[in-house]
């Protein structure tokens, strides 16, 4: 779960759990006027950099940026951003690959695809690709880690609220 505001800088974390199948939940709390995120999981304390993001808003603060401002990436540049994860903070590079075309269940799209290397042994490779049609919204997020797991997310449809 994440949970936090929408500030004039962006997304603003303040709470990231995260809870196993067979395991109680462990979490991340930001703290943002001592700059630092205080994990539950008896994890040293860590500092936090402006922009950071947990794990699960990183995906919309991407979106918000080319959102923002759809030509201010080009294919090959780089963005980072600290990334809070349960028990431990990183800095996520995501490179950008060049336009392609996606077929997921919602539909054809055209995306920009944004690619996470894995940085370590236990560490996390994220896809994400934004597309135009959907405000930039991701239509397809895939995590791979080490051990073969794949948590592959993809648009299906869209509604109008009521």
């Amino acid at each position: 779960t994440s949970k936090g505001a929408l500030t004039a800088t962006g997304l603003t974390p303040v709470r990231f759990g995260d809870k196993g199948f067979r395991s109680s939940e462990v979490a991340a709390h930001f703290v943002w006027d001592e700059h630092k995120v205080i994990f539950s999981a008896n994890t040293p304390e860590s500092a936090l950099t402006p922009g950071a993001q947990d794990q699960l808003s990183v995906f919309m603060q991407l979106a918000s940026l080319w959102a923002g401002d759809p030509t201010r990436y080009a294919a090959g540049s780089a963005i980072s951003i600290q990334s809070i994860g349960p028990r431990q903070s990183e800095m996520w590079t995501f490179v950008v690959s060049p336009d392609e075309t996606i077929t997921v269940p919602g539909g054809t799209l055209q995306a920009i695809k944004l690619t996470r290397d894995a940085s370590g042994d236990y560490s996390t490779k994220a896809e994400v690709w934004l597309t135009p049609q959907l405000a930039y919204l991701p239509a397809r997020i895939r995590l791979s880690e080490a051990n073969g797991n794949v948590l592959d997310m993809v648009w299906t449809s869209s509604q109008t609220p009521p």
